[in-house]
């Protein structure tokens, strides 16, 4: 059934668009690897952290430069998507460590209790670089939608200010926060509904459900995945505005020689 339903979004993603839809298809299949060689070296020992934020940064690579090639919406972006993670990786590092979300919950306890606890990892450092791989998507998603309608603003209207043209990049990217962040709501529900039923059935109080390890690292997942979709807006819309009026004034000073 799976095979079905990759040949099902394949055909699809051609059928959209077919040049840009075989390298979409292929981006999905280089994260893909480039995640189960992250897990796997993680696996290993190495510090998951410093690995995670190196896999976020080839995912993004991947889907900003091999998918929409090089220019000056895909770097504003990138550029974009390395300074929130790296503001984001330090919040995330103090907040996983005041919560101690690290670990399993009490819920998961009879599913391991067969397997051995010693397997030399720091289950601290595994629930930051969770939460790091989880923002990464939205927030490109987010960055990359807001450095192209930018330039497409300016590319309309050539003639607007530095100010005019931030101030534009905040108004779309507020145009797409809504959408975005109840899409990481809807993903949360969706994926921790059945979680909350059983808790509901076996007489859990709400406070101990939102204080239930398993789901308040879900939570705190997604909380991190919309603020870095808040912090991105200001931050691309900056870079971008100042990468399209440099370039400006590079083809302007061109055209003067």
């Amino acid at each position: 059934m799976n095979k079905i339903l990759i040949i099902i979004l394949f055909l699809l993603m051609i059928y959209i668009d077919k040049k840009r839809g075989i390298k979409l298809f292929l981006s999905l299949c280089f994260n893909f690897i480039i995640l189960i060689v992250l897990f796997y070296f993680i696996a290993l020992g190495i510090n998951p952290i410093i690995l995670s934020l190196l896999g976020c940064l080839l995912v993004s690579i991947v889907i900003l430069y091999y998918v929409n090639g090089k220019n000056i919406k895909t770097e504003a972006s990138f550029l974009s998507i390395v300074i929130v993670l790296l503001i984001l990786s330090i919040l995330i590092f103090i907040t996983t460590k005041e919560t101690r979300i690290a670990g399993f919950g009490y819920e998961s306890y009879e599913e391991i209790n067969m397997f051995s606890y010693d397997i030399g990892i720091d289950f601290t450092n595994i629930a930051i670089s969770l939460v790091l791989i989880s923002l990464i998507g939205a927030t490109t998603d987010a960055s990359i939608a807001i450095s192209s309608a930018l330039f497409e603003v300016y590319e309309n209207n050539k003639h607007l200010s530095k100010k005019e043209l931030f101030k534009s990049g905040l108004s779309i990217g507020k145009d797409i926060l809504c959408t975005t962040t109840n899409t990481l709501l809807f993903a949360f529900l969706g994926e921790f509904m059945t979680l909350v039923i059983w808790l509901y059935q076996g007489s859990y109080s709400f406070l101990e459900i939102i204080n239930a390890k398993t789901f308040a690292s879900e939570l705190i997942r997604i909380l991190f995945s919309a603020i870095g979709c808040v912090m991105i807006i200001p931050i691309t819309s900056y870079i971008t505005t100042r990468k399209i009026l440099k370039n400006k004034k590079l083809e302007e000073e061109f055209i003067e020689k």
